[in-house]
């Protein structure tokens, strides 16, 4: 699984708690959870991949990295996974449609949206007691996603627009952010590349900790 900028945007993006622990569930290759990890040296991390391959790969990747001490991996599903209280969940979920198949299984996991249904996922954010949860979900479908999350009694503090080139006129992506209290709604929108492919201002302020050539 290569390194997507789903992944790196959410690591970049989401609000973290001073201290604490926080999951990171369908982790792939950790890179969510090194990052934050990185950003947040007085966190605890669980993180949660059900591929055995890609959980193989994230303990390498760990082990491989100064953050190790930090974070346990753990292979399986979420709905069977023994943990929590968390100040914080990360997701990068899978939400490809169960109409886009292709010929491998462990890819069609990873992608698609049946792999861990919007529902699931807001009910094992509540069972594992998560105060707070963090995503990127599709533009166009992320109301889906924060319908569950608003029946488990999560409210919506951030939200931001993420377009991939300047001038489109639809994001691509929603980057989300709900908490158990209630909190100001802050929205913003952020662009990757401008009209020549290069990175934005904006983008490079934000990941300049992880970019070298930022």
């Amino acid at each position: 699984m290569k390194v997507g900028t789903d992944g790196v945007v959410l690591g970049l993006w989401a609000a973290l708690p001073q201290g604490g622990r926080v999951l990171d569930i369908g982790a792939g290759t950790a890179l969510v959870s090194l990052m934050l990890a990185q950003r947040g040296p007085a966190l605890a991390l669980d993180a949660v991949e059900i591929d055995p391959g890609a959980c193989q790969q994230a303990r390498d990747n760990v082990a491989a990295s100064p953050f190790s001490a930090q974070i346990s991996l753990h292979q399986g599903d979420v709905a069977a996974f023994a943990g929590g209280p968390y100040e914080l969940v990360v997701s990068n979920p899978p939400f490809f449609t169960p109409q886009v198949r292709s010929a491998d299984d462990r890819r069609d996991q990873a992608r698609h949206v049946a792999a861990l249904p919007p529902e699931v996922l807001a009910a094992q954010c509540l069972r594992l007691g998560a105060k707070e949860v963090a995503m990127v979900l599709p533009w166009d479908d992320h109301l889906l996603w924060a319908q569950p999350l608003a029946q488990a009694g999560y409210q919506l503090y951030r939200r931001c627009a993420l377009y991939s080139v300047e001038g489109k006129a639809q994001p691509v992506r929603a980057l989300l952010q709900w908490s158990q209290s209630p909190k100001p709604l802050d929205e913003n929108s952020l662009v990757l590349r401008d009209p020549q492919g290069q990175w934005t201002p904006a983008f490079r302020a934000l990941g300049r900790d992880f970019y070298l050539h930022f």
